[in-house]
């Protein structure tokens, strides 16, 4: 698996998402727990908080998805946008 992304202009990232499936690579056109984990990045990084992002994914596969990243003061990390559910959970860092 691969998550990449890259800035586009300000206040904006773009990010793609690959993954094997059937022995080929395929890209995922809107990642949500990829973009939660790029929140986790920022946090590693140390970045300023609050942060914001609006994240451009899926337009290379003709499937264009905006997902919003959030990153508040309390480090906690919000991932917003318009999606079909698949999952929902918590996770508690020690």
């Amino acid at each position: 698996m691969a998550y990449v992304f890259a800035p586009d202009g300000d206040g904006k990232l773009r990010s793609r998402f690959f993954f094997l499936k059937h022995g080929g690579i395929v890209e995922d056109p809107g990642t949500g727990s990829a973009t939660a984990n790029l929140g986790g990045w920022f946090l590693g990084k140390n970045a300023t908080l609050p942060l914001e992002y609006d994240i451009n994914q899926g337009e290379e596969v003709n499937r264009a998805c905006r997902i919003e990243l959030r990153v508040d003061t309390n480090e906690h990390i919000f991932v917003s946008g318009r999606v079909i559910e698949i999952g929902r959970g918590v996770v508690a860092l020690p």
